[in-house]
């Protein structure tokens, strides 16, 4: 049992949350209230980035603190091995009480890993459905593509009865926690599935906002040409073969900024009822998200991409000692496990991890490092795996049988100008590709995600060949009902 002093642990989570739309990370209209009182009041992370640009690799290596080759969640129907400890263990062995409340697209039989419970099943599938074949080409979507962009606008669809779900069931969840007389900790995790597409949001939160509060991507007339071999296969698998028309842009942005105030306000009533309760004084909040949405830069929607509105997210820690504070340290959903467990005072159950503990960075006790983030993508839009590392102002994107992609996101933050054949850049692009390629075996990867692709989709034919029918009436044994008889009672 820890120490009635050590802290709650409470971890909010969006969903494909585009950091720059967020009032904190500068944009110049959503309203997210709730979101930007916490980075006021903590420390708040310019540079954080996703371990795959896709929900289950990030979150399953987000909870176990390893990339995403080595737990070898490719996609987001390959299940998370029940052998891999996550930080929730860490929690729950030092005595703490860990409960998972919404989405954490956990694929296979353990829908916990760690947590001692749910208060709510996930809303994705837990099954091998959605697998796809790549290993002759880039497999094509035909559910995420650009025919979904065009049915932006006013709505509301079924993920927003899953997040009013979430909300009723995390309230519900803190207050029995309030009322508990014990002094045991709690690490809870509450995890929408807004503002991830449809691009949709109810007439209430569509009304907040008008075309005015919308930008629309900077692109350039020859953006094709200017695109890296990656980006073509991510174009063919989204069907992003045209830019769809401002008004078509606008409406779908507009409608992802309403969804992350109707987000906010969620977010809103949790941490009410935490200050309502008297838990605030002593509980860590983490906010963040899995990964963003590109929302039309670069003529392309969804997420699986290196450029930052698809791999950069927000990350906001606030709470008992921790100070107000900005930092542009590079730093990865990675280091998130061994930073609250040393937030918490407790060890991790697991100390191998491919992150960093970040605890005396956010207490302020050290000053920012030269920080480093490697991103990894074998899913969706994908032929050939990739790597994204940054660090400083340079960020490479290393790609098997291509030349890297490589910017300077400080002069180029639209990231369109490759600096990978400038000369002047050779000496930090071997650095960083050196860097990007050491343990991590490209070939090898791609073998081992083509074959479990291939045995997963093996299961699934015979899924679908399997035609259920109701069982035959039971045969009656000729022993049974002898006097006497053994197998008197069995059932057979």
């Amino acid at each position: 049992m820890p120490a009635p002093n050590r802290p709650n642990v409470l971890l909010l989570m969006g969903d494909e949350h585009p950091v720059f739309m967020t009032g904190c990370y500068g944009h110049r209209s959503v309203r997210t209230p709730t979101i930007d009182r916490l980075s006021a009041t903590g420390t708040t992370f310019d540079a954080a980035y996703c371990p795959s640009p896709i929900c289950a690799p990030s979150r399953a290596a987000m909870m176990t603190g390893r990339h995403v080759h080595t737990i070898e969640v490719w996609d987001n129907a390959s299940p998370l091995r029940s052998d891999w400890p996550t930080f929730a263990h860490s929690f729950s062995a030092a005595g703490y009480h860990t409960a998972l409340c919404g989405k954490m697209h956990f694929v296979g039989p353990d829908q916990l890993h760690g947590f001692d419970e749910r208060w709510t099943q996930d809303i994705y599938p837990a099954t091998f459905d959605w697998t796809r074949s790549n290993r002759a080409e880039t497999a094509v979507n035909d559910g995420q593509n650009i025919d979904r962009v065009f049915e932006c606008g006013v709505g509301w669809t079924a993920d927003m009865d899953y997040d009013e779900e979430i909300v009723f069931r995390a309230e519900y969840g803190l207050r029995r926690i309030a009322r508990r007389e014990t002094e045991q900790p709690f690490m809870l995790c509450v995890s929408f599935t807004g503002p991830h597409y449809p691009y949709r949001a109810p007439q209430r939160y569509w009304d907040m906002y008008s075309d005015e509060d919308v930008d629309l991507p900077e692109i350039p007339d020859n953006y094709a040409e200017l695109e890296h071999e990656y980006v073509r296969w991510l174009r063919r698998h989204g069907s992003f073969d045209r830019l769809v028309p401002d008004e078509v842009c606008r409406n779908a942005r507009r409608a992802i900024l309403g969804r992350i105030t109707m987000l906010d306000d969620y977010l809103g009533r949790i941490l009410g009822l935490l200050k309502e309760t008297g838990l605030d004084e002593d509980t860590i909040v983490v906010y963040t998200s899995d990964h963003g949405d590109m929302m039309g830069e670069h003529g392309l929607w969804f997420k699986n991409a290196a450029y930052d509105w698809s791999s950069r997210v927000p990350l906001i820690i606030s709470g008992p000692g921790i100070p107000a504070q900005r930092l542009s340290e590079v730093v990865s959903l990675l280091d998130l496990g061994p930073t609250l467990c040393a937030l918490a005072g407790i060890e991790p159950a697991y100390a191998v991890s491919d992150g960093r503990d970040l605890e005396p960075l956010v207490r302020g006790h050290r000053a920012e490092e030269d920080g480093l983030a490697i991103m990894e993508n074998y899913a969706e839009g994908v032929w050939r795996g990739w790597r994204m590392i940054r660090q400083g102002p340079w960020k490479m994107t290393v790609v098997p049988g291509e030349q890297p992609e490589l910017f300077n996101v400080f002069d180029d933050p639209n990231e369109w100008h490759d600096r990978a054949s400038d000369p002047a850049c050779r000496e930090i692009r071997d650095r960083l590709e050196a860097t990007a390629l050491r343990n991590w075996d490209q070939d090898g990867c791609d073998e081992r995600r083509w074959q479990s692709e291939e045995r997963r989709l093996a299961i699934l034919k015979t899924k679908q060949q399997f035609h259920w029918q109701a069982p035959s009436p039971p045969v009656p044994h000729p022993l049974r009902g002898k006097a006497g008889s053994k197998i008197d009672n069995v059932a057979i």
